[in-house]
């Protein structure tokens, strides 16, 4: 066109319809790319770092209460009032932050209680002849040694590793009840996998709630020999790397639920003919009271 002519109205029109395609595109190569199931941070301004039992009691005084309290299984209890001994910091730790809120007069957190069993030790049994689940015996000393309110204590009795842990808690509890933040604590031998599976779980797409503000705790090994806490760490580095692969490879919930359900050796029915782990007397005794 020459200089100060106007373009023809129907070269207007292809014009403007090329742009509203290309900015149509555009938006959506933009909105396909935010939703695309990947690993997320979910704690927006929330802790960070492990904490330890004193860092975590003074946070929750000074920045606010989780709405619950995580306690991770340890595996198979002696009785119903005594779980390994390893998980009692654990119990120790749930219940000062439960009481520090009360002393406070705030609502004070759910204390959860996990696990069912492990695939490492046989199920502890009552006089009854009925299963003694580790999220019972948690509970049980929570209420009875700690004097912690019965009704401010949930149970998950469905999972028997830290996967099935992390699944059943969110699927379970925290996307039906509403608990959105929440503090995790186990040990520090088991807090590095722990860690990287709840960030996979909470941050997978398609669950029924989501922007999850996990914070953690690691108590101390107790009761434990150095060669016992040795084997356990050496276990739990090559699982973690492990677990890394699961992350990318099962992004939502629906595939880390058919995962459980037909390749965990925990969880499916191929899973009932497969021969148990050969592991160590030393590496037993980190997932028992024995």
């Amino acid at each position: 066109f020459a200089m100060g002519r106007t373009m023809p109205v129907r070269d207007q029109q292809k014009k403007l319809g090329i742009t509203i395609l290309l900015g149509v595109g555009a938006a959506y190569m933009i909105i396909k790319w935010f939703n695309k199931p990947r690993m997320t941070s979910m704690r927006p301004g929330a802790v960070e770092e492990i904490m330890t039992a004193r860092v975590a009691v003074t946070r929750a005084r000074n920045e606010g209460m989780p709405d619950a309290v995580v306690v991770l299984g340890g595996g198979a209890p002696k009785s119903l009032l005594e779980p390994p001994i390893y998980v009692k910091p654990r119990c120790d730790v749930a219940a000062e932050i439960y009481n520090k809120a009360k002393e406070s007069g705030v609502k004070p957190p759910t204390i959860i209680a996990l696990s069912a069993g492990t695939a490492h030790s046989p199920q502890t049994m009552n006089a009854a002849g009925r299963p003694v689940w580790e999220a019972a015996s948690t509970a049980a000393y929570l209420v009875k040694n700690l004097k912690i309110d019965p009704k401010a204590i949930l149970m998950e009795t469905t999972s028997y590793d830290t996967i099935g842990n992390a699944y059943f808690l969110r699927t379970q509890l925290s996307d039906i009840l509403g608990f959105k933040k929440m503090w995790i604590v186990t040990s520090k031998f088991h807090m590095p996998r722990s860690r990287a599976i709840f960030e996979w779980i909470f941050s997978a797409s398609g669950g029924a709630s989501e922007g999850y503000q996990l914070g953690y705790i690691a108590t101390e090994d107790l009761g434990r020999s150095e060669e016992e806490i040795k084997v356990r760490e050496e276990r739990e580095a090559r699982s973690l790397k492990n677990v890394q692969k699961l992350a990318v490879k099962f992004p939502t919930l629906k595939q880390v639920a058919l995962f459980l359900l037909k390749d965990h050796r925990m969880y499916s029915v191929e899973g009932l003919f497969q021969e148990d782990e050969k592991v160590s007397e030393a590496l037993k005794k980190t997932y028992s009271s024995g």
